[in-house]
């Protein structure tokens, strides 16, 4: 985004700052107009240290390293920042820490979650499955959401001390499977993972010639959208 084609804020008025430019949901997220005027900076990692912020500033952010110490080195700078509000993304596969630390994403995520939320301020957005076409989306039930819904809500997120600090952005959405053969397995998996307990991922073989049929929906997809199914109905 270019943000030299943006005025300067009023004084006193929050400016939305986007942290993770590069990354994937944010690249869907910034072909839209409305969220183009909305956002006053798009920003990337790096830029951190160079960067000015103010008390009076909104961060989101969607920047994420699979090295813990990187993603504390981000939200400590914010917190020295001593910026006014921290939106951190999070994602619905955090859930599946209840049972397992097996999963090195929603490990880590969950990491991050946790000392964002350590910082004043800061609320945590649980993203679902993202998706633009439904057709994205894997095989069976799934605890979703759509670019669309999270531009809204980035437009419409209130702030402040009194907002809530867990905004949760998913909904279940059932999508067929490609063939019998597809839903057989699906059961069986869901029979295996039933019978691993705190170690899925001794289902790993299997997830591999998953993902090799193209069938996506296995790992910590699966438990994820199993335990969210649980906790919602």
């Amino acid at each position: 985004m270019n943000s030299s084609q943006k005025t300067a804020p009023q004084a006193g008025a929050t400016r939305h700052i986007v942290v993770g430019r590069s990354s994937k949901v944010w690249q869907h997220l910034r072909q839209r107009p409305e969220l183009a005027q909305h956002v006053a900076h798009a920003i990337g990692h790096a830029d951190l240290k160079s960067f000015t912020f103010t008390q009076h500033d909104c961060v989101w952010v969607f920047s994420y390293s699979r090295e813990p110490s990187e993603n504390a080195s981000l939200l400590a700078t914010l917190g020295r920042a001593g910026v006014g509000e921290v939106m951190y993304l999070s994602s619905s596969s955090t859930i599946v820490n209840r049972v397992t630390n097996c999963y090195s994403y929603p490990r880590v995520k969950y990491k991050a979650e946790q000392l964002a939320l350590s910082l004043p301020h800061a609320k945590i957005i649980t993203l679902g499955l993202m998706y633009q076409d439904l057709a994205e989306l894997p095989a069976g039930r799934n605890m979703a959401c759509s670019y669309d819904e999270l531009a809204a809500f980035m437009l419409r997120a209130e702030t402040g001390a009194e907002a809530q600090n867990r905004v949760n952005l998913l909904r279940a959405i059932e999508r067929p499977f490609s063939s019998t053969l597809e839903r057989l397995a699906y059961q069986q998996y869901s029979k295996l993972m039933s019978m691993m307990g705190s170690k899925p991922c001794l289902l790993r073989p299997l997830d591999f010639l998953f993902r090799a049929l193209g069938w996506r929906w296995y790992g910590y997809t699966f438990l994820s959208n199993r335990l969210w199914s649980m906790t919602i109905s």
